[in-house]
């Protein structure tokens, strides 16, 4: 199993090249493609608790703000965060993109997320994540969440 994780995951960060890299013009089809691409690796990689895989996805700059927490700046604080989550007994989690837009500088990506421990609803809710290239690859610059009301 963790060698079909480990195939797929290299097999998408080598496909989810930038557009406009190679002087290609850019192109929003192809970069929402991408970040469809990256949000399945984000799953298994959360799943995992892959710390590596996960903080491979963010920027070097990158800055999350996670509800009643304080800002984390950078790739460590998103990793340490990532390895807790199969100990909270989480099962799954699901992204639904709801709207992306923005231009070859960086692209926001708007929609909703539901976390599960079996088959109850952990926590659900939305959030905003920027995308920004970096190496020829997009990685979230910033992202932003918080958990929809009970």
């Amino acid at each position: 199993m963790k060698k079909s994780i480990l195939f797929l995951l290299v097999a998408v960060m080598f496909s989810c090249k930038h557009p406009g890299a190679d002087n290609s013009p850019f192109n929003l089809s192809d970069v929402k493609k991408i970040i469809n691409d990256n949000n399945k690796l984000y799953r298994i990689a959360f799943l995992s608790g892959d710390s590596a895989a996960f903080v491979y996805l963010h920027h070097s700059q990158t800055i999350n703000m996670p509800p009643d927490q304080p800002l984390m700046k950078g790739k460590g604080p998103m990793g340490a965060m990532i390895k807790d989550i199969p100990k909270m007994g989480v099962t799954d989690y699901s992204v639904k993109t709801t709207a992306v837009y923005g231009g070859p500088e960086d692209v926001v990506e708007e929609g909703t997320y539901q976390v599960y421990t079996g088959a109850k609803t952990l926590e659900k809710g939305k959030y905003i994540v920027i995308w920004k290239p970096e190496g020829g690859k997009w990685k979230i610059y910033r992202s932003i969440w918080n958990r929809d009301s009970k």
